[in-house]
């Protein structure tokens, strides 16, 4: 039953449920909402009196993804950007697909659509990593873990500049600064990545209190391993004049200010860092230059002066294709190739003892000139004319008699 009670008329209900008395209110004036709480507190307590269990949908992949970040608050920021980036794109295809209908074929799905834009394996299965531990959560990974593959990941993916190619990358990217304004940080962070191969990450990461000029060194305060975290970097000439010159350009920077700010509509917040540089890397590493008036542009029919409007629909950038990680492996390149010991390339570079070689393998292009070099170091003499090749061959020697 229901009743009101007391001056402000709210009302309560009574009733008897496995021999205990259930005296409630429901916080209501209203006579209708208090039957309708009657009933609900009625039906909850036979539900659990007999064990039944509300059913309700499982999440869509979108909120899964939410709830598995919510989980980890207490990751590295660097790492927090490499799963967030990763859950941008399994929410792009994945998101309102429900958890529970996740399954082997959709991942290959997936898998397929990533390639078709041009992700490389290691990427997908990064993102994979991702969507099987969401699901893992869930307790809906294992029925589906031994019909999904992993995409084979390229360890030699790479490429290492020659000093024409850097030359060039060079020239383009204080091209794109001139033509973005002085906030463009692309010349300077193409001059430190191939001066120290640092990451981009801690590259876009580093403030001003981890630069050091009067001594001529950084330190990399963020990295993606441990052995690469407050790892010093001592500053060549070009790094150290390229930061010089940016740093004239915030003349009210502070210690805990990044680097490299983020820039929104042409407003600089030295509180947030750059998310990335990637349309400035794009322009330098596409733009060509005219041949005939030396206009440069992106890759076209022709000339877009319309004074001159040479076909240059032949024409390529021999970067396109670049990425900004090559400079850390050209760094590594130039480094191994001038004999530099494996320690001290990871000490630079930020490798693990562990995986010093391994890295050195994946990074190292030791080039062509640089592998002639070492061999004509240790080279012969020349052969002698009149020297008869066929009585130095064992096969030889014993068809002619001779002694073996």
């Amino acid at each position: 039953m229901v009743y009101r009670r007391g001056k402000k008329g709210i009302y309560w209900y009574r009733f008897r449920f496995a021999g205990r008395l259930v005296h409630e209110s429901t916080k209501s004036k209203s006579k209708t909402i208090a039957l309708d709480a009657q009933r609900q507190r009625r039906r909850d307590l036979e539900e659990k009196f007999n064990g039944i269990k509300k059913r309700t949908l499982p999440p869509t992949i979108a909120l899964a993804s939410k709830i598995w970040m919510a989980k980890r608050a207490s990751l590295k920021t660097s790492t927090r950007e490499t799963y967030e980036a990763a859950l941008g794109h399994i929410k792009t295809k994945l998101g309102s697909v429900l958890s529970s209908e996740v399954t082997s074929r959709s991942v290959a799905e997936y898998q397929r659509s990533r390639q078709a834009e041009g992700a490389a394996g290691a990427t997908i299965n990064k993102e994979l990593a991702c969507l099987s531990s969401i699901l893992g959560d869930l307790g809906l990974w294992q029925r589906i873990r031994r019909d999904v593959k992993r995409l084979p990941e390229n360890e030699e993916a790479g490429r290492a500049l020659t000093s024409a190619e850097e030359r060039m990358l060079l020239e383009h990217a204080s091209g794109v600064g001139e033509h973005q304004g002085n906030w463009t940080p692309l010349y300077t962070v193409t001059v430190l990545a191939l001066n120290t191969g640092m990451r981009h990450q801690e590259i876009r990461t580093l403030r001003w209190k981890d630069v050091d000029f009067q001594n001529r060194v950084l330190r990399v305060a963020e990295s993606k391993t441990s052995a690469g975290e407050g790892r010093p970097i001592p500053l060549t000439q070009p790094a150290w004049a390229a930061l010089s010159l940016w740093a004239s350009k915030f003349p009210a920077r502070g210690p805990e200010h990044f680097v490299f700010p983020a820039c929104e509509n042409g407003k600089i917040d030295a509180d947030h860092a750059i998310r990335n540089w990637r349309t400035a890397w794009r322009r330098a590493t596409r733009s060509i230059h005219c041949p005939s008036c030396g206009e440069t542009q992106e890759p076209a029919r022709t000339c877009r002066n319309q004074e001159c409007r040479t076909d240059i629909s032949e024409m390529k950038n021999p970067l396109d294709g670049l990425r900004f990680h090559d400079l850390r492996h050209s760094t590594a390149t130039k480094l191994l190739e001038q004999g530099t010991p494996f320690a001290v390339v990871a000490q630079i570079l930020g490798w693990s003892a562990s995986t010093a070689v391994r890295m050195a393998k994946r990074y190292g292009h030791i080039r062509p000139e640089a592998q002639r070099q070492a061999l004509a170091g240790i080279a012969t003499e020349e052969i002698q004319t009149g020297v008869h090749q066929f009585v130095h061959q064992p096969g030889r020697a014993l068809q002619s008699g001779l002694p073996n």
